[in-house]
């Protein structure tokens, strides 16, 4: 069965936090120069490689830019003596997107909301309003009014170049555990994964980094740290992670985000 991989109900706060920090090593940065002499002139020709982060180096600078998102909808379900069943609370996750207060999550994580209320990995808090949602790709974009220096923009890689097998790493706040890391790798690209609207989302990102509940509109990163998809949705049958998570791909949110801005402002 799969299931999107967000709204934390506060009423249930069921199972375990699955997910171990993992361990992924630095690729050393080697330099190569050949010096070629001629009566003309001497040519240099340098050949570097860019190193990937660590886990612990992306967490440290990326945590920073994931936020918590709490939700406020209100009930469908009948109350006491026949009133209204009140309000319901419902946690997810996002990222900062841009130096304009913008914020990537999930379609489903505000669906229904009547208030969003964003938390920083600082603990500070402030009041966010929709800017814009898409059901049939499953994001939206939230907006906050803070002053720019508490603003982090995560850079989005170019999705189609992801490979099975590269190094990931997933921040978010499973079951409400803010600012949660889990790592792993892709386990598979060009996945077909169910919108909430029921259309079918392609190019989906698989991965077996530990995945829950509440994860749902947080970042998947490559080593450099950079957004290579938007974690969805996760496959089981227990309900918890069993290391199938997928993720929208990071070109399809940019090209669904730029025109949810656009119609926004």
């Amino acid at each position: 069965m799969r299931k999107t991989a967000g709204l934390l109900a506060a009423a249930t706060l069921v199972g375990v936090a699955g997910g171990t920090v993992g361990a992924l090593s630095a690729v050393t940065t080697r330099t190569t120069t050949r010096t070629i002499t001629s009566a003309a002139s001497s040519v240099k020709e340098v050949a570097a490689r860019t190193s990937a982060l660590s886990v612990a180096q992306i967490s440290k600078r990326d945590t920073r830019s994931v936020v918590e998102i709490t939700v406020t909808t209100q009930s469908t379900g009948r109350g006491f003596n026949g009133g209204d069943g009140g309000t319901a609370t419902a946690e997810g996750t996002g990222f900062v997107y841009d130096a304009q207060g913008d914020i990537v999550t999930n379609e489903h994580v505000v669906d229904g909301a009547t208030s969003i209320r964003v938390k920083f990995s600082d603990g500070t808090t402030a009041t966010a309003s929709l800017v814009g949602s898409d059901a049939s790709t499953d994001l939206a974009v939230i907006r906050v009014d803070v002053a720019a220096s508490r603003l982090h923009p995560l850079a989005l890689a170019d999705s189609s170049e992801v490979s099975v097998g590269d190094g990931v790493v997933a921040i978010g706040n499973p079951f409400g555990l803010e600012s949660t890391v889990t790592s792993g790798i892709v386990s598979a690209t060009g996945r077909k994964i169910t919108s909430p609207s029921g259309a079918a989302i392609t190019g989906a990102i698989q991965t077996d980094a530990a995945i829950n509940h509440g994860n749902s509109g947080g970042p998947l990163l490559n080593l450099q740290g950079e957004v290579i998809g938007v974690t969805s949705q996760i496959e089981s049958s227990s309900g918890g992670n069993e290391g199938v998570g997928f993720a929208i791909p990071s070109n399809t949110v940019q090209r669904v985000v730029a025109q949810l801005l656009g119609a926004g402002t």
